[in-house]
């Protein structure tokens, strides 16, 4: 079952990688962070079930950290309080 959640999570990213192409930023940042839940409940899965094993502990740190380092860095960039002060 964990491996199969794990290649749940792996399509979303894709399909997140593919909105963030078609320009529809926010549809890809939530695609990423129920990426993000479906690598954790693989992990929680995994050790409830006792099939918790030690690759599996590097390569979903890897694929959560990659997820939400594709979220943030599509993020909107944030305006400094001299842009902000100068648009008023």
């Amino acid at each position: 079952m964990t491996i199969w959640i794990l290649w749940l999570g792996a399509v979303l990213v894709v399909a997140g990688s593919a909105a963030q192409i078609a320009h529809r930023a926010s549809a890809a940042r939530a695609l990423w962070l129920l990426a993000v839940f479906a690598f954790a409940v693989a992990v929680v899965g995994a050790v409830i079930a006792s099939e918790f094993s030690l690759p599996l502990l590097p390569t979903v740190v890897v694929a959560i950290m990659a997820t939400v380092a594709l979220t943030v860095a599509t993020g909107e960039p944030k305006k400094s309080m001299t842009a902000r002060r100068g648009a008023e």
